[in-house]
């Protein structure tokens, strides 16, 4: 059972991680594009 919590927590930690660099990409993505569209309008 021990075995088990481990990999619980490895996966809860990895999904989360991944989760984090999805939206700093997607959120790097929109400063990178956003900004000077938003100023315009």
């Amino acid at each position: 059972m021990d075995d088990l919590s481990q990999w619980r927590t490895a996966f809860v930690i990895g999904l989360s991680i991944a989760v984090f660099l999805v939206w700093f990409n997607k959120s790097g993505s929109d400063f990178k594009d956003g900004f000077k569209a938003k100023k315009k309008k």
